[in-house]
């Protein structure tokens, strides 16, 4: 083989021997997908935001926050080891901001500061599309905690070579020279302890009892004291001289420090944690081997019979245990990154270049100094060490979610479809408690139709899954089958005045109500159009809205003068003024004013149902009267935004919205509109 071909060997050695490092990144929990997305503009508060994270959570420690145009803190709950789900019982307008903390289940570690956007009612607005799951880099606390961490981990893998080296100094001829003191043993322990403490402290918050009970209480406490308990015993077969014990309580911290990391993240957890377990047997014995021979001096240098025996005996090993950490690591770093652009465009990417640099000055060194038999045994174990700390502070920076975790998370923020309306179907809309219900006829004629019911809870489909139901029509009851998570079916028959009632059970559950309309339904499209027109030339208009979650109602109202001054009340909280770019914004009765520029101009004539345009199924279902006024009541659905929700327009002869219900998943609105075209002053209010 060439000079050039063995160099190219020894570089795509290096590159592989880079990733075999071990003390993979934290199990960080970070967020891949939410609902709605970061920067969305919408023309009505989603009635719950999802958030989907990477790893498990720690449901007692980990926490979400959605802050309204009006200052109010919603806060949410974690429904499932990757979600985080918050209800909105609120439709004002403006910017809202999430903002989250999350401490994984796995190694306990905490990301805290994240936020994001979206918009309610801008209309468009010209705020950035912010990406809200990118990846952080670490905090100061984390650094620190990674420093620590090198510390632990280099006297553990110090101990395992020194172990490895003391058996080889066994063998006849013994070598009576090689005595390592174990001195790593107290280091190790010391080191973890205050690491553990560190973690628990800045994972819990370091508030309370409880929450550190709460910390420890979970997988990743059991594996930190586990790892605790381990290294003492370790240090007590040092001090006890039990030489046998040694290897095996060694080989279950390492175990254990495999088990804490990122490892157990993987599926099956058992695969990831094992693969790592090799990393950091491998490395101590090829690493830590080395570090324990830059310790010893031999009767006349490393030049002398007796070191040459040693590092005979010790070759063959440490280069099988190098060979170990090169597929290991390929393998795991595979399972870490993901892709090779996350190599250069993350943190965790490019603090790994960063060990690939180290190694690849080591490698071509060792080989050269060892192939002399004139090794540099000092410099060796200082690159080393080097590597091993790039290594553990890799445990400060988030490993990029693979592909595979972000189009699950995706898949699990968004909206099931499953019993959604096809289009030309004619789809009613209405709520059974805190459970969205949308009904479906198909053809739409007297007599049998395929009934085709939407069910979604607030928990998400997950929950929806769970749930049993039946349909009743004029008193005569009927089991619903699944067809999906989100999706019920069976055969009715019906006509025109029938009364229908589908049923959902269970604690949760209630009775969603329904009239059959005129068979078949016109269409109402031609409708909606005039309805856009006619509130698109509006001057100026008030409406009341009732807001209901489910569990709770809100009622606000809104004053609007075109083109751009507004008012908005939320009864018994605050209220918000906003005129052109710049808003008033008073969180409660009597409170603080405060006065903030806004990147957006206020556009009044944008309403809710623009967001969700084109509407679909549009069909007058009924003439109501409306505050004296009469109407033609039309039924519409839109899908757009991940988002699906019913409109129900009551619509009078000139085209205006008399009034209009908007049902979707925890948000059962309706807004009831007046004054059109009368003068309603709209001025800055006194501080």
């Amino acid at each position: 083989m060439t000079t050039a071909g063995r160099r190219a060997i020894a570089v795509l050695i290096a590159a592989f021997a880079a990733l075999a490092i071990p003390l993979v990144a934290s199990a960080h929990a970070l967020l891949v997908s939410s609902s709605p997305k970061a920067g969305a503009h919408l023309g009505t508060a989603p009635g719950v935001v999802v958030l989907e994270f990477s790893q498990p959570l720690n449901a007692q420690l980990s926490s979400a926050t959605v802050v309204d145009p009006t200052g109010h803190r919603w806060n949410g709950a974690v429904v499932s080891s990757l979600e985080v789900r918050i209800v909105l019982a609120t439709n004002a307008t403006g910017v809202y901001t999430v903002d989250w903390a999350t401490v994984s289940e796995i190694d306990g570690h905490k990301i805290s500061g994240q936020s994001f956007t979206f918009d309610v009612g801008i209309g468009g607005g010209t705020a950035p599309e912010v990406a809200a799951n990118l990846v952080p880099g670490p905090q100061l606390s984390d650094i620190a905690i990674g420093g620590l961490k090198w510390v632990e981990a280099l006297a553990l893998l110090l101990l395992a070579g020194q172990v490895l080296l003391s058996r080889l100094a066994s063998r006849p001829p013994p070598l009576d020279w090689v005595r390592p003191g174990f001195r790593a043993s107290s280091v190790a322990l010391s080191a973890g302890l205050v690491v553990v403490w560190a973690e628990a402290t800045v994972g819990s918050g370091g508030h309370s009892l409880p929450e550190y009970i709460a910390f420890f209480g979970n997988l990743s406490g059991v594996w930190l004291i586990a790892r605790l308990a381990f290294q003492a015993l370790t240090l007590i077969a040092v001090v006890q001289g039990r030489r046998t014990l040694l290897p095996i309580v060694l080989l279950g911290a390492l175990v254990m420090l495999a088990a804490g990391g990122h490892a157990s993240g993987t599926d099956p957890a058992w695969f990831g944690v094992g693969l790592d377990a090799i990393h950091l047997v491998a490395a101590g014995l090829w690493a830590g081997g080395i570090g324990g021979l830059a310790l010893l001096q031999p009767p006349g240098g490393w030049r002398s019979p007796q070191a040459r025996i040693l590092l005979g005996r010790f070759t063959p090993i440490a280069l099988g245990a190098f060979a170990a950490t090169v597929i290991a690591g390929g393998l795991e770093a595979i399972q870490q990154l993901g892709s090779i652009q996350s190599l250069y465009e993350t943190s965790y990417g490019r603090v790994l270049l960063v060990k690939m640099a180290l190694i690849a000055v080591m490698l071509p060194l060792s080989l050269m100094a060892w192939r002399l038999k004139r090794p540099h045994l000092r410099i060796e174990a200082s690159i080393a060490a080097c590597a091993i700390g790039a290594a553990a502070l890799l445990a400060s920076f988030p490993a990029p979610p693979t592909a595979a975790a972000k189009v699950a998370a995706e898949e699990a923020a968004a909206t099931p479809d499953a019993g959604l309306p096809a289009p030309g179907e004619m789809t009613l809309a209405g709520a059974a408690g805190p459970v969205l219900v949308g009904l479906t006829l198909s053809p739409g004629l007297p007599g049998p139709n395929r009934a085709t019911v939407y069910v979604l809870p607030i928990e998400g489909s997950a929950a929806a899954r769970l749930l049993l139901a039946n349909i009743v029509v004029d008193g005569t009851g009927k089991a619903l089958t699944s067809c999906g998570d989100t999706c019920r079916q069976t055969t009715v028959t019906i006509k025109a005045g029938d009364k229908v009632a589908v049923d959902i059970l269970g604690v949760q559950g209630g009775e969603a109500d329904f009239v059959i309309p005129q068979l078949p339904a016109p269409p109402g499209g031609d409708l909606i159009a005039k309805l856009e027109a006619a509130m698109k030339g509006l001057t100026a208009f008030q409406y009341d809205e009732f807001l209901n979650s489910g569990t709770t109602t809100e009622h606000g109202s809104e004053s609007a003068v075109a083109p751009d001054r507004s008012t908005w009340n939320v009864a018994g909280a605050g209220r918000t003024t906003w005129i052109g770019t710049t808003e008033y914004v008073q969180e409660t009765p009597g409170g603080k004013l405060i006065k903030q520029t806004t990147s957006d101009v206020n556009n009044v004539l944008s309403f809710v149902w623009d967001y969700y345009e084109p509407l679909t199924n549009a069909f007058v279902i009924g003439h109501p009267v409306v505050n004296g006024v009469p109407t033609t009541e039309v039924e519409a659905f839109g899908n757009s935004q991940d988002s699906p929700i019913w409109f129900t327009f009551f619509v009078d002869s000139a085209g205006l919205v008399r009034q209009v219900r908007m049902t979707t998943t925890g948000h059962f609105m309706t807004d009831t509109y007046t004054s059109f075209n009368q003068p309603v002053p709209i001025n800055p209010p006194a501080a």
